[in-house]
This record gives structure tokens, sequence and C-alpha cells, in this order.
């Protein structure tokens, strides 16, 4: 019994620490929104515990990435501070209460710094994962049940820039084949021509 308490006691503590190296993290990322000069929709950080309690909210929904095999297989190429940031700022950017250019140019921002993670597009159960796990992290966390569906309906916004992700994708990925198209046509045309 009193071994099962040291271990119970050291596995706590060991967690603890971890929680403290991600909140180190999660506070030296270079973040696209400025908390304290920020304005966001229904004051809703305020009403998820604060900024300390919102941290707490990232960490969960991040460590729910990573076990989740659909979207931790999206985010492989990203390491603990890599999600960190980018799911901070996707998360702020959908809560940000800002003018409509003042948030494209943040979606704009965004998709520039992590452009590696969206260039093979995000499938609609990707969103759908995505969701499941913010909505289970806010409960981890302890949100109220009205602040979670406030949040939910705040976070659909980057639904939206999921499928703009994927829409700016697939379009960038059909100029690159057509001018890969027209430079083979033009290389075989010379070489024919040659002969």
């Amino acid at each position: 019994l009193l071994t099962n308490s040291f271990s119970h006691q050291n596995t706590h503590s060991f967690k603890l620490f971890i929680m403290l190296q991600k909140r180190s993290i999660f506070r030296s990322s270079n973040s696209l929104v400025n908390f304290e000069e920020s304005k966001f929709k229904d004051n809703i950080v305020q009403k998820l515990g604060g900024e300390d309690q919102f941290q707490f909210l990232v960490i969960s929904f991040c460590e729910r990435i990573r076990d989740d095999h659909l979207l931790n297989k999206c985010y492989k190429g990203l390491d603990e501070k890599g999600l960190i940031e980018l799911q901070k700022d996707m998360i702020l950017t959908s809560f940000l209460d800002v003018s409509p250019s003042e948030y494209q140019t943040l979606r704009s921002k965004l998709l520039l710094r992590h452009h590696a993670i969206f260039q093979e597009g995000v499938p609609e159960k990707h969103y759908e994962a995505l969701e499941k796990n913010f909505v289970g992290a806010m409960r981890d966390v302890w949100v109220e049940e009205a602040v979670v569906e406030l949040c939910k309906g705040h976070f659909a916004a980057i639904r939206s820039f999921l499928e703009d992700c994927s829409s700016m994708m697939r379009q960038s990925k059909m100029e690159e084949d057509a001018y890969v198209n027209r430079l083979s046509f033009r290389m075989t045309g010379q070489i024919v021509c040659a002969q």
C-alpha cells in the first residue's frame, strides 16, 4: 500500500512537471494574437476562466490531438511547441472580436505560418475530430456547459478556415499542375521540332 501511494505521488508529480513544461512552451510561443491587447467575442476568454485557464485548455486540447489517431497523423510533422502554437492561434483567431478585414489578415498570416500542415487540404472528418476533442478538452478543464456551447459556436469559424485552406491548396495544386503540363508540352514540342 505504501509503495502504491508513493508511485501515485510520483506519477502526479511527473504529470505536474510535464504540465508546467507545456505552460512554459505556451507562454514562450510566438502567437499571432496578443492577449493583453485583444478583445474577444462574448468576453469568451474570461468566461473560460482567464488566460491561465485558457492555457490549460489549449494544452489539454493538444494532448487529446496526440491521442487521436486521425489528428495525430495530420499533425505528425509538428513538435509539441508547433502544435501548441497552431492550436492557440486557431482558437484565439476564432474567438477574436475584430473587423472582417482584420480577421482575413489574421487568417492569411495563420495559413502562411502553418502552410505545411494545410498543404494536403483538410478533410471534413478532420474538423469533426478537432471539434470533438476541443469539447472534450473544455470538459477536462471543467468549463461550464453554457460556455462549452458558446465556444462551440465560435469554434465553427475554424471549419470555415480549414475549408478555405483546402480550397486554396486545391487551387494552388491545379495551377502548379497546369504550369508543369504547359512546360512539359513546350519541352516535348521543342524535342519533336529538333528531330
